[in-house]
């Protein structure tokens, strides 16, 4: 059984040694008092939480405000006007009149009218100060009250913060006699009348009945208090939290006769200063603004309040528990905080518990505290929050010394795993070592070039063959974008990356500029080797092309002898057939002429209609041989008549813009080729475009001409379309090479086609 104990000892050491430490530091800082602001201003948090209360009817407030002050002229007020303003309330016969209003001097005119009415109102309370001031002072009460025992204390208890959080019942004169103060006294004359006094508990007189409720005294180590003052008979003020105050009427409307009818029958009535001049301002719990601080009067109203909502009608008062219960509570939270931290698997889970465990313990006092129950916050707060963080901490001590241990034997066992690693290890680098020779050797020799790159379009290594082709070794591609080298347009390099990145197989072709400023016809197809590692392969075609070039050159001569030779048949066939009829119809016409009208008028109309037919004949010829279109004028107007001609022949919505700048001529042949690639290009878009609309424009500028034809079809991707395919993109491409001009063809699947040809002026 021992041992079973010494193993549960072990296990919960760490709660075991955190829970003491903790508290134990936590009550002695408590017994010294350095907590104790921060437990009352926990305390006025839970008051300003507090819901609203509705205002208390039996209490009537007079108040004396700055106008007031300014309608009498004067202040102190006379004993006249006060005679009076007591008299005026008396009508109504409240059931209690408190005088928060010191007057131990006579304040002429008027003191014997003021004496004779303290004579006749009993149901009045004045006030004095019992407790000296800091100079030592003392406030007598007006001597025929106090010959008639109707004075009280205007004594309130305020914090070292300057707060009122505890309220005075009654204290002992300097004359050893006890005296209420006032908000307690005018509640025990309310409750009088109601038939209500006060009962003696027990025989140490710190406990009474006062109708439902009863009071026990504060001490001086109560609820958050250490040490505190307790002299005199003290509770906690448990002030109700009111919107808008009391009813209260100022002195000027009583003395002028506009109070209500029945506004203070058989009610409280509490004469005292609100007015700002006269400094009687006080803070409470509930208080977060000084411009909304309460007067000394609405304190003691507070007070009176307090009591008869307890007396009356059970309102709860504010409670503690016993010191040693509160004791217990701090050790139970440091214990609770020490289970978390030891038994939480991570620091993450620890702050987690804690957290929604001090949730709840804000939570607890604040439900404990709408029911009439003080308990201590900071404290436990701390004991959970210490103790979760020194027990944890224990225990990541403890684990890394075992982490430690059982690390070096692992070290010991590494090392000599490490050792036979590294003999394996050099020999497998060497065999990869010379398999990467190999791979090298094979790589450098093949006749492709090769790139690995990224997916960025990064390039990372070339081999042999594109250093001797393009010059760019794998160190200068580093530094540069070889992409943007062999780009014209941002949509052009989002389009080689595209090709570069989709890793398809297919070819494209590409013209890349070399070191030397050369560019070099190539073709590229890309394989993936990982989600982010590509190869791309490619070839030199510029000898291809020549070929295809030389190809191309040798087909056009045969077709143009082609073509002369049918010219020649047409011509034979054509022209020369009709203009012998027409020779043959003159001379039938030479002999007819005088003998027969009729006969002549027929031979005359077989000549007109040959004559039409071989001179259109003629011009179909002519035309298949050069564009008559830039006989009849310059190359805006051969533009703008093509477009007249073509747009006859198709329903889509063809468009020639006005020539932008001023129009000059070019060469014949320039000329010539600008409008052929035009003529191809609008052919194109009608056929294969499918658009609905194509626009034509022709700009001058100074340095350059600008043909531009540009269609909202249904475009396609220009690099999935090598030169050599169809769309007549190989012819517009040698016209443009042939007169020097730039290319660009633009465009995107679904987004339209833009051809652009810019030629310069020289």
């Amino acid at each position: 059984m021992w041992a079973k104990l010494k193993r549960q000892i072990w296990q919960w050491r760490g709660v075991m040694i955190t829970v003491p430490s903790i508290a134990g530091g936590l009550l002695i800082l408590r017994l010294t008092g350095a907590l104790q602001l921060l437990e009352l201003v926990a305390l006025d948090q839970m008051f300003r939480m507090r819901p609203f209360e509705p205002e208390d009817p039996r209490i009537v407030l007079v108040t004396v405000d700055e106008s007031d002050i300014t309608q009498i002229g004067r202040w102190p007020m006379s004993d006249a006007v006060l005679a009076r303003l007591i008299s005026s309330l008396k009508q109504q016969q409240p059931r209690v009149i408190g005088l928060d209003i010191f007057r131990d001097l006579p304040v002429e005119p008027g003191h014997q009218e003021l004496v004779k009415v303290f004579k006749t109102t009993p149901n009045l309370i004045g006030i004095e100060k019992t407790i000296e001031t800091t100079q030592g002072q003392i406030i007598q009460a007006p001597p025929i009250l106090k010959k008639r025992e109707q004075v009280s204390s205007s004594d309130l208890l305020l914090d070292a913060d300057g707060r009122t959080r505890r309220s005075l019942l009654y204290l002992r004169t300097q004359d050893n006699q006890s005296i209420s103060t006032l908000g307690a006294q005018l509640a025990f004359t309310y409750l009088e009348g109601e038939g209500i006094r006060r009962q003696p508990l027990g025989s140490h007189q710190n406990q009474f009945r006062l109708g439902r409720a009863v009071f026990t005294s504060l001490q001086p180590n109560d609820g958050g208090y250490v040490s505190v003052d307790s002299g005199g008979y003290q509770i906690l003020s448990n002030f109700p939290r009111l919107k808008n105050g009391f009813r209260t009427i100022s002195m000027t409307d009583v003395l002028q006769g506009r109070m209500p009818r029945d506004l203070i029958r058989d009610r409280i009535v509490i004469i005292g200063i609100t007015a700002e001049s006269i400094e009687d301002r006080f803070f409470t719990s509930y208080v977060t603004d000084p411009t909304t601080a309460p007067a000394g009067v609405e304190v003691h109203a507070l007070l009176t309040s307090q009591l008869l909502c307890a007396a009356l009608d059970g309102r709860p008062l504010l409670h503690v528990w016993a010191e040693a219960l509160e004791w217990l509570w701090i050790v139970l939270w440091s214990t609770i905080g020490a289970v978390i931290g030891w038994t939480s698997p991570s620091p993450r889970r620890t702050v987690f518990g804690v957290f929604f465990l001090s949730i709840a313990l804000l939570g607890g006092t604040y439900m404990l505290f709408l029911a009439g129950w003080w308990l201590i916050i900071i404290p436990p707060l701390l004991a959970i929050v210490g103790s979760a963080i020194t027990s944890s901490s224990y225990l990541m001590w403890e684990n890394l010394k075992e982490y430690a241990r059982t690390l070096e034997q692992k070290v010991e066992e590494r090392t000599l795993r490490l050792e036979q690693e590294i003999f394996e290890r050099k020999q497998a680098q060497e065999k990869v070592s010379q398999q990467k020779q190999l791979l090298q050797t094979i790589v450098d020799h093949i006749p492709v070039m090769i790139t690995l790159y990224d997916a960025q379009g990064r390039v990372e290594f070339v081999n042999r063959q594109l250093e001797q082709i393009l010059g760019w070794s794998t160190t200068d591609l580093h530094h540069i974008d070889l992409i943007a080298e062999c780009c014209s347009n941002q949509e052009e390099h989002q389009q080689v990356l595209d090709h570069m990145l989709t890793a398809s197989g297919k070819w494209l072709d590409l013209k890349i500029k070399t070191k030397g400023e050369r560019l070099v016809n190539t073709s590229w197809a890309n394989v993936r080797l990982s989600n982010r590692l590509f190869v791309g392969i490619g070839q030199d075609i510029s000898e291809r092309l020549e070929c295809e070039l030389r190809e191309r050159k040798l087909a056009e001569e045969a077709s143009i002898i082609e073509e002369r030779n049918r010219m020649a048949r047409e011509i034979h066939d054509t022209l020369a057939q009709a203009f012998t009829g027409i020779l043959i119809h003159v001379g039938a016409t030479t002999l007819v002429l005088t003998d027969n009208l009729e006969a002549t008028r027929a031979h005359l109309d077989t000549i007109e209609e040959l004559a039409r037919t071989g001179l259109a004949e003629a011009r179909r010829s002519v035309a298949a041989l050069r564009p008559q279109l830039l006989e009849e004028g310059d190359l805006s107007s051969a533009l703008h008549r093509l477009v007249t001609q073509m747009r006859a022949t198709t329903d889509t919505a063809l468009i020639y813009n006005e020539v932008q700048g001023t129009a000059y001529l070019l060469p014949t042949e320039v000329e010539n080729n600008l409008l052929r690639i035009g003529q191809e290009a609008l052919t194109n878009a009608i056929k294969y475009a499918g658009a609905s609309e194509i626009r034509v424009e022709l700009a001058y500028d100074n340095a350059q001409c600008i043909l531009r034809v540009k269609d909202d079809g249904r475009g396609f991707g220009v690099g999935s379309i090598p030169l050599s395919g169809g769309f007549g993109l190989l012819g517009m491409s040698e016209r443009a090479e042939h007169i020097g001009a730039q290319l660009k063809i633009q465009s995107q699947p679904g987004q339209g086609t833009e051809i652009v040809v810019i030629v310069n002026r020289g």
